[in-house]
């Protein structure tokens, strides 16, 4: 072989290099957009689940007591959250759901690990004014909004969905 056949051969191997090396890179990246996706979609589910949840409860725990009639908003909770002795999953209004933290880690295992993948739920509610959702009231109304995050160190960004429940009720 000859000093040119030498030079395109070497030249050719670092091509054929440079493609491998680029096409594994490339895999590389279609899986990690992959989980990232499997990821999002495991979190959308546990959002909306804690949401769907929260909405099947009373709007608050006024409404349960039967001797008494609302007449206005103001007869609602002034305080969000749960009342004592009740603990999560049995809560009974929707504003229990208020500042309520927990960890999932049955949802999902990390394919190339085996272990579960840690997600942080969070959720708030406030009250909200019809007009305006997405800014909080200074009172109490008949609109209450949930607010649920949900992260984990195995995703790029945090999961936020919202989901606002209002009280209806038959004027006289």
């Amino acid at each position: 072989m000859n000093t040119g056949q030498s030079m395109l051969a070497m030249g050719a191997m670092m091509l054929l290099s440079f493609l491998v090396l680029r096409f594994n890179s490339i895999q590389l990246t279609s899986s990690q957009a992959s989980y990232n996706a499997k990821f999002g979609i495991v979190a959308t589910s546990l959002a909306n689940s804690l949401i769907e949840e929260a909405k099947d409860k009373v709007f608050d725990a006024v409404v349960l007591d039967t001797t008494k009639s609302i007449t206005s908003a103001s007869d609602f909770s002034s305080v969000l959250g749960w009342e004592s002795g009740e603990v999560y999953p049995d809560f009974n209004d929707f504003d229990d759901y208020n500042n309520l933290f927990y960890p999932d880690t049955v949802s999902l295992k990390d394919p190339l690990t085996g272990a579960a993948t840690r997600f942080d739920i969070r959720a708030k509610v406030e009250y909200v004014n019809d007009a305006n959702p997405d800014i909080k009231a200074a009172g109490k109304t008949y609109h209450k909004k949930i607010t649920v995050s949900v992260s984990s160190t195995a995703m790029v960004d945090t999961i936020r969905l919202s989901s606002v429940f209002s009280y209806w009720t038959l004027l006289e």
